[in-house]
């Protein structure tokens, strides 16, 4: 029987062998198809209560040295991958795993470093007022300047929680929004509410 410290925060259903942990690892690095660093992955997969973090540093060690996985320290922080061997097991185990376990890892993961990578595209400043409430800065950043900088009143640390998650789930919609109200264009005003998926 494998050590409880393994399964610590691990609920019934998910992988409960190390065999079982490492197939998945295999299936999700291959899956996700870039690097992705422990931090990111201990996350994502701890959020879901798939492993815990001595279970998932003790697996990730095991593919190293069974070369299932690679690892790149440069830049920091290191970062892994499933190598060519990694990535036939993780297709040929992948049915092994219960078909739910498969897709909340993969949808975890991916939506932890699509959270990341919206959160280095903008700058968002929030500075409390006197006499109350904040202002909330909201900035697009492009080359060389800013594409788009706005700046708003929120009567509430609730009120800017809630235009935050709003400006980071489509901050290029925000953008056009206020473009089309100050150009009139109707057309585009139309379209403003159905394009990006959120990911907060």
């Amino acid at each position: 029987m494998e050590s409880d410290i393994f399964k610590a925060g691990v609920k019934p259903g998910s992988p409960n062998t190390q065999i079982e942990v490492k197939m998945l690892l295999c299936h999700l690095l291959a899956a996700l198809g870039q690097p992705i660093s422990f931090d990111q992955l201990y996350e994502a997969l701890s959020a879901q209560e798939l492993v815990n973090y001595f279970e998932l540093t003790h697996i990730l060690d095991k593919l190293l040295e069974s070369g299932h996985i690679s690892q790149k320290a440069e830049p920091p922080p290191a970062k892994y991958t499933a190598t060519a061997l990694g990535t036939q097991a993780g297709k040929e185990f992948e049915k092994n795993l219960p078909i739910t376990v498969r897709e909340k890892s993969l949808s975890a993961c991916k939506r932890l470093l699509a959270q990341e990578r919206r959160l280095s595209q903008v700058e968002i400043t929030q500075t409390p007022r006197e006499g109350g409430g904040f202002i909330l800065e909201l900035v697009l950043p492009e080359e060389g300047g800013q594409l788009m900088s706005v700046r708003v009143f929120a009567p509430t640390a609730k009120d800017c929680e809630n235009l935050k998650r709003r400006f980071l789930n489509a901050p290029l919609t925000v953008y056009r929004g206020i473009i089309a109200l100050l150009t009139g264009d109707e057309e585009v005003l139309g379209e403003v509410f159905t394009k990006e998926e959120p990911i907060f």
